[in-house]
């Protein structure tokens, strides 16, 4: 039986996995403004895995870092609010229940915060993105902050809270970079 490599599965599998870490592998200008946003949050390896994750080209310079930033925040806040409301109709504490009620709001408040910075995203308005995102960090610092509870229950929204301060970061130190000339073309 004459197989030719093009046919041969094993040969077919190693090409498509090829094909894949070429696509997504980082430039070194890329990895170098990664490590200089990523070294700034307080979860380096969360931040470069959601930038090296998210790279549609090699050589994403910092304005294509602050897109994923923006998208990433975007998406996480979405994926809160549908959990919190979730959490919220099947909790039965009300410490738990007034916290969550709180937090939504201010999920809203950042959902929206964030929609009006991809909106300046846009134009180009970095001044105006850096604030909707200092504004958000404001948000859910104040509304989605420390949570303790007197029966022992554990704060559910404890991680996606912990992400959302680490994309919102992401998202400002990014708007900052390029509200000051820094990085926005390599």
């Amino acid at each position: 039986m004459d197989q030719t490599p093009l046919k041969h599965p094993i040969f077919l599998l190693f090409a498509a996995i090829s094909v894949v870490v070429c696509a997504s592998a980082i430039g070194p200008r890329t990895q170098e403004l990664i490590n200089t946003i990523c070294r700034k949050m307080e979860d380096y390896g969360f931040c470069n895995k959601c930038f090296s994750e998210h790279i549609s080209t090699p050589d994403t310079d910092m304005h294509g870092l602050a897109q994923i930033a923006i998208e990433q925040s975007l998406i996480n806040t979405t994926a809160t609010l549908v959990f919190a409301k979730k959490t919220l109709k099947e909790a039965t504490d009300q410490q738990l229940v007034n916290y969550l009620k709180t937090c939504i709001g201010g999920y809203l408040s950042i959902l929206e915060k964030i929609e009006d910075a991809d909106k300046a995203f846009g134009y180009k308005n970095y001044g105006a993105v850096l604030t909707d995102f200092l504004n958000s960090a404001k948000v859910l610092a104040t509304q989605c902050g420390p949570y303790g509870n007197k029966h022992g229950i554990p704060n559910p929204l404890y991680e996606d809270n912990r992400e959302e301060r680490i994309l919102i970061t992401m998202a400002a130190a990014t708007a900052y970079s390029l509200g000051h000339g820094g990085g926005a073309k390599h």
